[in-house]
């Protein structure tokens, strides 16, 4: 089982803020695979774009943060 967190941000006096947060504590890959396929439609997202990470041997979404920075891998201006 997976857990997924998906939010929204707009930026407020300069600083961006989380909106509409949803979490779902488990949920198969089976299930995340439609979610992610749609997510791809709508963005236009080509194969050559997207990338599937593996986070899963983190015990949080800090640490998770915490590589990705240390990989270059996540956009820190968006990260409060």
């Amino acid at each position: 089982m997976l857990e997924m967190v998906s939010y929204n941000f707009k930026i407020v006096g300069g600083v961006p803020q989380k909106t509409a947060i949803t979490r779902v504590p488990e949920i198969s890959k089976e299930q995340l695979e439609p979610i992610v396929q749609n997510v791809r439609r709508k963005t236009n997202t080509s194969d050559d774009e997207f990338e599937e990470l593996d986070l899963s041997r983190f015990a949080t979404i800090d640490a998770q943060l915490e590589s990705l920075k240390q990989q270059d891998r996540v956009d820190t201006m968006y990260i409060m």
